[in-house]
């Protein structure tokens, strides 16, 4: 999708269009590949607001400002998830994280 003008376009569009809807923010590397999900299965349009909400409202953008502070928190959010639903890969997870290597 994205080796041809219009999917770039449409990419460049979405991303340039995020970062004047939040300028305290910009564009940081990596959001392209969120922006690029979104096209892939959506409209410009459709996908421009559901990258809007993602970054305001599950607190995404927390990631990309300095310092990521969110980046913790999105982490211990998805530990408590894997821990919740697939314990057996948690305990596999503490177990690796628990072993000095040498």
């Amino acid at each position: 999708m994205f080796k041809t003008n219009q999917g770039l376009t449409e990419l460049e569009n979405l991303l340039t269009t995020f970062i004047k809807y939040n300028t305290s923010l910009g564009y940081v590397q990596g959001m392209n590949f969120i922006a690029g999900s979104l096209l892939y299965h959506c409209s410009e349009e459709i996908a421009f607001w559901l990258f809007v909400m993602i970054m305001e409202d599950y607190e995404l953008e927390e990631v990309y400002i300095n310092k990521m502070p969110g980046l913790n928190k999105h982490f211990q959010i998805i530990d408590m998830i894997i821990m919740a639903y697939i314990p057996d890969l948690y305990s596999h997870f503490v177990f690796f994280t628990s072993v000095k290597i040498q």
